[in-house]
């Protein structure tokens, strides 16, 4: 059976939903396919509230709400920097991504449970290979959005490469609590990243976090770029918590991209979120630019210029992107560095113009000129 839409977008995470919603909202065809409707992925889960907000997205997944976020430094200093002009939000991803897909259907959008396999033809029309509910079935379209993650069977269906990772281990810790997005460095058990405890939504909660509270449970994890060693850098991470591994422990691992400014398209096919490595470096956040870059695609598409969807990204993000990466290699590298990191957020004015790039999302030059002022003397 062939089925035909002007779009199909493969993956249902925050980037394909996200196309999908502005797609339909366009009065394009969409069918959306995603291989686990109820899919939790191994996420820190933290979103700037102000993020929400520009992408017009109601609070309606459970969430925890946090005021502040904390750095340990590797010798053990602690600092608690209070958010300014708006909030984080640790969402529950399997009904964060939920929600997104529902707000795609409302557009328009059609959602199904199906796997993408491969292309049949890549001619004049795309023809894709989809499971759907075990049976096999073509999807014709004429744009593909792939939006199916670090291990993209779209990306390997046309010959491309998988990115270079981090490899991260988390899991939930219960009588752990925390009222901050806590970093925390130390190349004893994150080398070249950080380790990290969020506050965490209860797993079966069903409305805001707001109204059903959760004590007491944590979302805790590391990341290290190679993964051969993975579970000992957790487990020093653990103790360093001073908890107990114990094996009722569910450890999950998840690999995030290293942003390359690579590829936007290829052809027909665009990739968005982690499938296009669109991953922040040295913060390693994901949930808004994956969204950006769906409504970005999108937009090509609906312009009719594919190469619209490079100029919106790079234009918005590009030099955001390559500052972090270099202020990564330079405070990342070892604990010497990491405790400078310490040293130069202690300052006020540091942590004003984080809270203008980061938090509030000011996507105005002068903000972005502003941050690489404070940091000058570590970039030559």
């Amino acid at each position: 059976m062939v089925m035909r839409t002007q779009v199909l977008v493969v993956g249902g995470g925050p980037a394909g939903a996200t196309a999908a919603r502005r797609l339909a909202g366009a009065g394009i065809e969409v069918i959306l396919v995603e291989k686990d409707l109820r899919h939790r992925k191994a996420c820190g889960g933290g979103i700037a509230s102000t993020a929400l907000e520009e992408l017009e997205i109601p609070r309606k997944a459970p969430h925890r709400t946090v005021n502040k976020i904390r750095f340990v430094s590797p010798s053990g200093r602690k600092l608690d920097i209070p958010l300014e002009g708006g909030e984080i939000l640790v969402v529950d991803r399997m009904a964060f991504d939920s929600l997104l897909r529902s707000l795609a259907g409302e557009s328009g959008a059609q959602v199904l449970e199906g796997e993408f396999s491969e292309f049949q033809s890549r001619e004049s029309k795309l023809k894709s290979r989809v499971l759907i509910n075990g049976e096999p079935r073509i999807i014709e379209s004429d744009y593909l959005i792939a939006s199916d993650g670090v291990n993209s069977r779209v990306r390997s269906s046309i010959g491309l490469k998988s990115p270079g990772c981090v490899f991260t281990l988390s899991c939930s810790v219960e009588g752990l609590e925390s009222d901050a997005c806590e970093f925390w460095f130390g190349s004893e058990h994150a080398p070249s990243s950080y380790s990290w405890v969020f506050p965490k939504v209860g797993m079966d909660s069903h409305v805001p976090q707001a109204l059903s509270p959760s004590v007491g449970l944590s979302s805790v994890g590391t990341g290290i770029t190679y993964g051969s060693d993975a579970r000992l850098f957790f487990e020093r991470f653990l103790k360093r918590l001073n908890v107990n591994a114990s094996g009722e422990m569910t450890v999950r691992g998840y690999k995030v991209p290293l942003w390359k400014n690579g590829i936007y398209n290829a052809g027909k096919i665009l990739f968005v979120g982690d499938s296009a490595t669109q991953v922040m470096p040295f913060t390693y956040e994901g949930i808004y630019y994956a969204m950006k870059s769906g409504e970005f695609a999108a937009e090509a598409i609906i312009n009719n210029r594919l190469s619209l969807y490079r100029k919106l990204w790079r234009r918005r993000f590009l030099s955001r992107f390559m500052l972090m990466r270099t202020l990564e290699s330079v405070f990342l590298r070892n604990d010497a560095g990491a405790e400078k990191l310490f040293d130069m957020f202690g300052r006020p004015d540091v942590q004003e113009a984080s809270m203008r790039l980061w938090l509030r999302k000011d996507a105005s030059r002068g903000s972005l000129l502003s941050y690489i002022n404070l940091f000058r003397k570590f970039l030559h």
